[in-house]
């Protein structure tokens, strides 16, 4: 809630904030749906603009994130509270079953069009309890039958990164990981994959405009 309410405070002058959030769980419970209490089962409705006054404000007082700026990818385990309020707003979800039928590449593809169309960038929140537990054991609330690590990393190389401001990888537990740290080896991965594509893509993109300017 926090990395995701300065970011988008501080590009206000500048634009909106688009945000692709990868994550087993809905997170969008308010104060008054919340069956735990739990304040980490209600971040996306709070950037949302919903839910506690003191928690919507952090950084200014508008919404940091427009509903329609906003995908959810990987989701299997919500509760009916958050999905109605979801829905009801237009979030986009992409739901376990139609990246499974799809395939993580597409799905993202579209996300990420559907985050930049009307934003000036966009940020990227994942939780690792959306991958499968095969490849990310190391959670608090594991789901079976998640994203295939391997399948997303391949993903994320497809992707147009140029608008990309903000990532953010969370719920990694270093102490309930495998002996072969298969958790901590996808954070690594995540962190290398996401920003040498970026990398590379800004460089290809400034080497083409100096060749460009330099025949000009």
């Amino acid at each position: 809630m926090g990395t995701w309410s300065g970011v988008a405070s501080a590009i206000r002058p500048y634009g909106d904030l688009g945000l692709i959030w990868v994550d087993a769980h809905m997170d969008a419970h308010t104060p008054g749906t919340t069956p735990s209490g739990n304040l980490h089962g209600m971040p996306v409705a709070h950037l949302l603009g919903y839910g506690d006054k003191n928690l919507t404000s952090l950084g200014d007082k508008l919404p940091k994130i427009l509903p329609h700026n906003m995908c959810m990818v990987g989701i299997r385990s919500y509760e009916e509270g958050e999905q109605e309020l979801l829905e009801r707003l237009g979030v986009r979800i992409f739901y376990m079953d139609e990246v499974d039928r799809r395939g993580i590449a597409e799905v993202m593809q579209e996300a990420q069009y559907l985050v930049t169309r009307n934003t000036i960038g966009f940020g990227m929140s994942i939780d690792i309890d959306g991958f499968d537990t095969a490849d990310a054991p190391a959670v608090g609330t594991p789901e079976e039958n998640g994203i295939s690590a391997n399948e997303f990393l391949r993903a994320v190389l497809t992707l147009d990164l140029s608008k990309l401001l903000a990532t953010e990888i969370v719920e990694f537990m270093p102490g309930r990981d495998d002996e072969h740290k298969s958790s901590e080896r996808l954070v690594v991965n995540l962190m290398e994959a996401i920003y040498l594509t970026k990398f590379f893509q800004q460089n290809t993109t400034i080497g083409l405009e100096q060749r460009m300017q330099a025949r000009a």
